[in-house]
């Protein structure tokens, strides 16, 4: 019965959760999947084989993270939140299915989560295509690509598009596909997307993902580095407005009120889910978002909170660097390093029900935390 869950309720939760967002009718209706194909059958196969929980456990990535969550809870005695309380309690188990459900797969076949996920990067590439075509078909001139399904906004598609491209491009620096041109192939149509979206930030996260690969891979990601700058190159000529209407956004300013609202409870922070309001001199309107999610935790849960999580990040890329002989290893940890860089130009909502954010924090983070668990087990003698 367990097997059953796993290898196939389970993989197909996985790739729903890749894939949904783009043929989802909406949020919410996505957010049900996640619940009844990966949390409650996650929960169901740790039930019937308690020893898997174990298992899970002795993972330092998963005990670190169940030491912020523990902080997150103990932050609602405080918090300023507008929601429920209850509601916002369960967002850490949400995330724990996550860790479990990789887990449970990795541990009972590695290779299904990795083909899962190259499917899921498969089927991406298809929708960029599609949203594409119905971008340039339909969309009037001047208009940032939004795209299909669940997508309701450029910025925030841009984190879905880049989760893939980057996928692709890392698969090509590690040398995992048969046909070298082939994920150079795939990853072209997600970039175009990302292009479309008219956001900045995947350009900023690509630049320092493939500075990351160079420590850890060949020298091919120099080529990476290289076509990049080109690419910014061509894109001041062509595109200017594209990397300099729009200047730093305000984000200095933004950050520096930030961290002053944040020194107001510096050390345990305004409590989990808590609204801010930011006024910015000459923007005209005010933000309730930080853009940087490590600023979100650092208002939210403070110098506590903000150690405990780069804590988790220092955890995972140090195991990706014990491991980075490894493929799949140097695969995992792009899409880390991608998700972390792109995180400090946007995001705020580090702890939310499944959505896009996801693709920046937890699948990157559940991945490299279901490898090290199946890598361990391997190892057992």
């Amino acid at each position: 019965m367990e097997n059953c869950i796993v290898r196939h309720w389970l993989a197909l939760g996985y790739l729903v959760l890749l894939t949904g967002l783009f043929w989802v009718a909406n949020g919410s209706l996505f957010t049900k999947f996640y619940y009844g194909l990966i949390a409650a059958p996650a929960l169901f196969a740790l039930i019937l084989a308690p020893h898997n929980l174990r298992l899970i456990l002795r993972e330092p990535i998963v005990l670190v993270f169940l030491a912020f969550s523990a902080w997150l809870l103990l932050s609602l005695s405080w918090t300023q939140a507008d929601d429920g309380l209850g509601g916002l309690a369960k967002r850490p188990l949400y995330v724990f299915m996550m860790f479990a459900a990789c887990a449970l797969i990795a541990c009972k076949d590695e290779q299904l989560l990795l083909k899962t996920l190259r499917i899921g990067a498969l089927l991406a590439v298809l929708a960029a295509l599609i949203n594409l075509y119905f971008h340039f078909t339909t969309a009037s001139a001047g208009a940032r690509l939004i795209g299909t399904g669940a997508l309701r906004n450029p910025l925030l598609t841009s984190h879905v598009l880049g989760f893939f491209c980057t996928y692709w491009i890392a698969a090509w620096l590690t040398r995992s596909e048969r046909h070298d041109w082939l994920p150079i192939l795939l990853a072209l149509p997600l970039l175009v997307a990302l292009l479309a979206t008219g956001s900045r930030t995947p350009l900023l996260a690509l630049t320092l993902t493939s500075l990351w690969m160079l420590l850890i891979t060949s020298r091919r990601a120099l080529y990476l580095v290289a076509a990049l700058m080109v690419a910014a190159a061509i894109s001041m000529v062509f595109m200017p407005e594209l990397l300099l209407q729009r200047g730093l956004s305000f984000r200095p300013q933004l950050w520096s009120e930030a961290i002053r609202q944040a020194s107001e409870h510096l050390w345990i922070g305004h409590g989990f889910d808590s609204k801010f309001v930011f006024n910015i001199k000459g923007l005209g309107w005010t933000l309730s978002d930080p853009h940087n999610v490590e600023l979100a935790v650092l208002l939210e849960l403070g110098l506590v909170g903000l150690s405990l999580w780069l804590l988790m990040y220092g955890l995972i890329l140090l195991r990706c660097l014990q491991q980075r002989h490894q493929g799949k290893f140097q695969l995992a940890s792009a899409l880390v390093v991608y998700g972390l860089s792109a995180g400090l130009s946007e995001g705020s909502n580090f702890f939310s029900r499944p959505n896009e954010n996801w693709f920046l924090i937890w699948i990157p983070i559940s991945l490299v935390a279901a490898l090290s668990i199946s890598q361990r087990l391997q190892s057992k003698p």
